[in-house]
Parts: C-alpha cells; structure tokens; sequence
C-alpha cells in the first residue's frame, strides 16, 4: 500500500528520509511517528503484512506506507533504504522507538552543519517500562541510526540478519546526538515473558553453541548478576531487577531451546 508524501518541512537545511520497519505495531506506531514527522522530508514505513491497522494509521499520520514481506530485519532495512536514498541522511527507527524534542533539535542542527567529515550520528536510547525509564539497566545504550546513506552497511545473523542482532555501520567519522530515544520495548510483563520465548526459539535456529545443562543452570544467574549489579540495574528498583530477571530467563530459554535442537531434533 502506498499513499501520498508527507509534507515537505521547508525550514530544514537539507533533506531527512525516515525508514520505518513494522509487524503488527498499533501499540507504538503513533508515538514513533508523531516524534519524527515535524523534521522529516519524507517518512517511509515499511510493512510486513501488519493486521492490526499499523499500516492504515501510519499513512493517516502522514508516512508512506509499502509493502514488502518479511526477509529479516538486514533485508528490511537494506530495502527501505532505497526507498529514501535519494535524501542527504536518512534514519533508521524502529517503531517501537520514538525521540524527544532535545533529539530532533539535535538532528536538525546536525543536517544544519552537514559537516563533510561526519558519516553518521549514534543516539542515546532508553528503555520506558511499566510506567518510567530504566536510567540505568542497559545504560548507555548507544545505537547508530542516523547515517549518510551512501556510506551505510549493516549485518546480522542468518541470511538477511533473521537470527537478529542487525547492526548498522557506516564508513567515516561517527559523532553523538543530544537527547533520548524512547525505546517502548515491552508492552507489560506478559510481553516481555513473551519476546523472550521468542527470541529464545530465534536464537536456537542460528546458533549450536550452548544448550548443556551447566549453560542452563549457571548463564542465567550470571547473566543477572551482570545486569543488576555490575550494570547497576539494582539502581532502577523492582523495575530493574524484574527486566534483569525477564532478561536472565530468556538466556535460560535460549539454552533450553539448543539443547531441544541438538538432543531431540
């Protein structure tokens, strides 16, 4: 489905594309797009075969909308790149993200600058969850995201990085934007319960290392160890310890999910 562009914003001095990847996001797709409309020339969304309406509210909101079946996030991404190649910089969004006013700001003033030398900017991003940030579980977190297109690569794991850990680089100096990333990673507990089994079960088709017992009884307390006291997720309260030990299980499943593969087929 393709509707009509957005709006172009004639006070930014050069031109911003926005590449949107989305599945079945209504919960976040709003908040995401309304955060980035104001500075962007163009909006692109790049849907997998949504059936919750996330296509139909994002062009309402003003983004163009395409089609394209799932082929893995590296896939996704390279494709919605050349949707919005022919901007100067582009960034990429998840739609489960959304920026402040300080990072739009940021954004603005850097495509303001334009400074030759500079091939892309990482931004801060932080977890909202059960009603407030992780200040610090997972901090700092940063992720690069605003690139020029002609230098931009990125990898993953699988073909087309459908195990995850998709990973966008670009060749040239890389500098910082001010202001916060809202990540809305987990709708509640039951989905962050939920995105581990997931994930888990994505892990295991990519990977053979793991899955003995001892990996199921020693990663996950290392793991929250990890989180909750080196990382200082201890700092964030109930909040943290229950993502530290929502991530801590999903290690425990990972493995239980290798050890499923090599022992059981």
């Amino acid at each position: 489905m393709t509707t009509a562009k957005p709006q172009t914003t004639p006070s930014l001095p050069a031109q911003l594309g926005v590449a949107i990847c989305t599945h079945d996001n209504i919960d976040t797709i709003e908040r995401c797009l309304t955060s980035i409309l104001p500075i962007a020339s163009e909006v692109v969304v790049v849907d997998s075969g949504s059936s919750d309406g996330t296509p139909e509210l994002a062009a309402k909101l003003g983004a163009r909308v395409v089609h394209h079946d799932w082929e893995g996030m590296v896939g996704q991404r390279k494709f919605a790149l050349t949707l919005v190649a022919h901007c100067p910089w582009v960034l990429f969004l998840d739609s489960d993200e959304s920026i402040d006013e300080t990072m739009a700001s940021s954004i603005t003033s850097a495509l303001r600058e334009n400074k030759p030398d500079v091939s892309g900017y990482e931004i801060h991003r932080m977890v909202f969850f059960l009603g407030d940030w992780l200040r610090h579980t997972f901090q700092p977190e940063w992720r690069l995201r605003l690139v020029r297109p002609e230098h931009f690569s990125i990898t993953g794991v699988g073909p087309n990085g459908e195990g995850g850990h998709d990973k966008i680089a670009v060749t040239g100096r890389v500098e910082r934007l001010d202001g916060i990333c809202r990540h809305d990673t987990w709708r509640d507990l039951n989905h962050l319960f939920e995105r581990q089994i997931f994930f888990a079960e994505r892990a295991a088709k990519y990977t053979d290392k793991g899955g003995k017992i001892s990996d199921v009884l020693f990663r996950p307390p290392i793991m929250l160890l990890k989180l909750f006291v080196l990382k200082k997720g201890y700092r964030d309260g109930p909040r943290g310890f229950i993502t530290c030990a929502g991530m801590a299980l999903g290690v425990a499943m990972k493995h239980i999910a290798i050890m499923r593969k090599k022992r059981l087929g």
